[in-house]
This record gives structure tokens, C-alpha cells and sequence, in this order.
């Protein structure tokens, strides 16, 4: 079970003090929490249902979904066990941005946009979905860098799984930030056109990157016997290949049109 879950199990006061200590978790939700308070917890449950069926019905307009309105509510005398899958899955999000580089094919765009429509990404933490239906539109997610950057304040993990394998796929390079909580640790994703996979960097609290002790220890160990040989290959894997800056993003026509040039595909 997730510790959090745990913790709600042993001490609910003890998790709602967590949350409210946490530094991924938003000052809207630490408000709330002061608010609710003063509310009585059955009262507060309604509201509370009524609310997330609120948002994810608009979520779903916005995303051309057709909305399936539920209660999560749970009578006094049901004691049957939610599945912890399903707990699990609503616990663990916490922000996550993406940055896309590289030059994209025109031809290529009608399937990104489609991408993005379903990863719930914004222009900024705690901003309304964006969901481009064109070029023009997606350009607007550029920034000062020329990349296009995305957000999400509940992504499950902090990852964005669909979009970055679609950009794995067609070999779009990227870099992506997860904040982590107490439970999951800070980490940036790079990939760059030539990796076979993803290069993951586990961070600290102010995005140092860190190194397993127990490679070190290895390393160390190494050393001292002469092996100097093993304890570079050792750091060189622990550290990673040295990466290229995220390149600017761009649209290109990089793929022959063959329908509508009317040049056989032979030729």
C-alpha cells in the first residue's frame, strides 16, 4: 500500500498535516483544507463530490469527451474496501512540465495536436487545458526559448507517458521535469534523436543531480583496488552520456508529399 494511504489508515490528522507541510501541493488545496476545518466532514464530502464531477465534466468538454458524472461518495455503513489500484492512480500526481525541441515534420502536426489534447497539458501551472487544433495554435506554446512547454500540476507521476513515446517514436527530442513528493523522488528526462532510450537524472529539492551512494561505494571500492578502468566505466554509466542542448523547436516539410506533389513515390 502507499505510505500515504497507510498513513490515512494509522493517523488521518497526521496526513492532512503532511499535506499541508508538502511544497508540491498548491496553495489553493492548503486553503481548502483550512476552510474544511470548520465544516462538518459529511457536509464537506457532497460539496466535494459535487465539485470534482463539476470539473471533470469541463475537462471533458474541453477535451471533446462526453462527461460521466458519478458520486465517489460511500454510505456510513458500506464497509467495503476501495480498490487500492484505483487509490493509488488518484494519489499519485504532482507536477510535471515538458519541453519539445527539434524539427517536426508539417505532415506530422494533425497527429502532436491530437497527442496533446489527450495529455491535459497547460501554458502554466494552475492555467485552463490547452488543446490546439492547429498550427497556429500550437505555436502559442512556445517560449522565450523556442521550445514548446507544457505543464500539468496532477500528472500522474509527473510523467506525460502517451506524448513522450510519441516524440520517442517519431524522434522528437525533449527534456522533462517531474518535482516529485515525499513519496517519489525529483527527476529530468532527456531524450535526443541517437539515444536508444531516455536518459532519467534523479534530482534533489533544488535540482541538483544525485548519484546512488551504492555506486559510489563501488566506485570507491574500485579505486582502491587499482581498477581504475571498472571505476570509470562505473561513474560513466552512473553519470550518463553528455547530451546536446534541447534544440530550438521548428516545422519542416522533412517528409516527400508525394500525394499532393504528384510525384510517384518511385521516383
Amino acid at each position: 500500500m502507499h505510505p500515504f494511504f497507510q498513513l490515512l489508515i494509522t493517523d488521518p490528522d497526521k496526513a492532512h498535516a503532511k499535506i499541508l507541510a508538502d511544497c508540491t501541493v498548491s496553495f489553493w488545496l492548503k486553503e481548502a483544507l483550512r476552510q474544511l476545518a470548520s465544516r462538518d466532514p459529511v457536509d464537506a464530502l457532497h460539496d466535494l463530490d459535487l465539485l470534482l464531477n463539476l470539473y471533470e465534466a469541463i475537462c471533458d468538454v474541453q477535451l471533446q469527451r462526453t462527461p460521466t458524472p458519478h458520486t465517489r461518495i460511500r454510505t456510513l455503513t458500506d464497509h467495503t474496501d476501495p480498490p487500492t489500484d484505483t487509490l493509488a492512480e488518484a494519489l499519485d500526481q504532482f507536477p510535471g512540465e515538458i519541453m519539445i525541441g527539434g524539427t517536426i515534420d508539417r505532415l506530422l502536426i494533425p497527429d502532436l495536436l491530437a497527442v496533446i489534447a489527450e495529455a491535459s497539458v497547460s501554458l502554466g501551472w494552475e492555467t485552463p487545458l490547452f488543446a490546439p487544433q492547429n498550427e497556429p495554435e500550437l505555436c502559442r506554446a512556445l517560449d522565450e526559448t523556442h521550445h514548446l512547454h507544457f505543464y500539468n500540476g496532477f500528472a500522474l507521476e509527473g510523467e506525460f507517458p502517451a506524448l513522450e513515446d510519441w516524440l520517442i517514436e517519431h524522434l522528437i527530442p525533449f527534456t522533462r521535469h517531474s518535482t516529485g513528493t515525499s513519496a517519489y523522488q525529483a527527476e529530468r528526462v532527456e531524450y535526443r534523436k541517437g539515444l536508444t532510450a531516455p536518459q532519467r537524472l534523479v534530482l534533489d529539492q533544488s535540482g541538483n543531480e544525485l548519484v546512488p551512494r551504492d555506486t559510489l561505494i563501488r566506485v570507491l571500492r574500485a579505486l582502491k583496488e587499482g581498477q581504475s578502468d571498472d571505476a570509470t566505466i562505473l561513474l560513466e554509466h552512473a553519470v550518463g552520456p553528455t547530451l546536446a542542448p534541447l534544440p530550438p523547436f521548428r516545422i519542416a516539410q522533412t517528409i516527400p508529399n508525394f500525394h499532393h506533389s504528384g510525384r510517384s513515390p518511385l521516383f
